[in-house]
């Protein structure tokens, strides 16, 4: 890894940090650069704004989790896989109710950005053309639920993915 690598990572890392521990809208730049050990400067030369880091950390944690749940399942139906995927997401989200609420406060209205990632996972797995065809209800059904869940007074995860599973099986039978 390059030094400019490592320098990017290192903020990065602060960042999520930072953002976790106090809030997407409370921390500053200054603040990350700070935490990362490098100049106000250095920040804007590897990330043009916040929200390119916030969107960054998220892509990461998305591709980290989905490796994860991936490695950790065998042959399995499309529905099964993807309620693994599902739940991976949602369990994240749920430990980290107020980033999450931000992140999606952010990215709900560019969830384009968002659509080579969701595309690439959707290509490294099988999936039949019956659901591939389906698939923009069933991102829907995810966003809508995850959010509405996130903004109950005690979000509880359980209920969010058991009222998903629901809204997949009635969709997809």
């Amino acid at each position: 890894m390059s030094k400019r690598q490592i320098t990017r990572a290192r903020i990065l890392s602060s960042a999520w940090h930072l953002f976790a521990e106090q809030g997407y809208d409370e921390t500053t730049t200054r603040q990350i650069a700070r935490h990362a050990e490098v100049a106000d400067g250095t920040v804007f030369s590897h990330f043009p704004t916040k929200l390119d880091m916030l969107r960054e950390g998220m892509l990461a944690q998305l591709s980290e989790l989905s490796a994860k749940a991936l490695s950790s399942i065998g042959a399995a139906s499309d529905i099964e896989l993807g309620m693994t995927l599902v739940e991976e997401y949602y369990r994240f989200y749920f430990a980290n109710v107020a980033l999450s609420k931000a992140l999606l406060k952010e990215v709900i209205w560019d969830l384009d950005y968002y659509q080579s990632f969701n595309q690439g996972l959707f290509d490294s797995v099988c999936i039949t053309p019956e659901l591939k065809n389906k698939m923009q209800l069933i991102i829907d059904c995810y966003f809508m639920t995850l959010i509405t869940h996130l903004s109950k007074p005690t979000p509880c995860v359980e209920q969010a993915l058991a009222e998903l599973k629901d809204k997949f099986q009635q969709l997809i039978n």
